[in-house]
């Protein structure tokens, strides 16, 4: 079967951290397309953070963080010790 006709599996950190992104851009009335101009990234790899197909890679949190003017930390407070322990790795 093709790459592209598998079903991928989300992995249940980036779908998180998808709504958690989502989040903050929509409460600043931003499109996806705002926020990867002024992260410095594409509107691709946006939708694919959004939807929970891929996760972020450290550079890109900082990026991000930077563009919505919070820090790492906010950016990743849904991540706490109770939501981590649930999550299946």
């Amino acid at each position: 079967m093709a790459k592209s006709q598998k079903a991928r599996k989300k992995a249940a950190e980036a779908v998180l951290f998808g709504r958690t992104l989502r989040r903050f851009r929509t409460e600043r009335g931003w499109s996806q397309e705002r926020l990867a101009e002024v992260a410095g990234i594409t509107l691709n790899y946006v939708g694919n953070l959004e939807r929970g197909e891929q996760g972020p890679s450290l550079h890109i949190l900082v990026r991000l963080a930077r563009a919505l003017g919070i820090d790492v930390p906010t950016l990743l407070a849904e991540f706490g010790h109770e939501t981590i322990r649930k999550l299946r790795l």
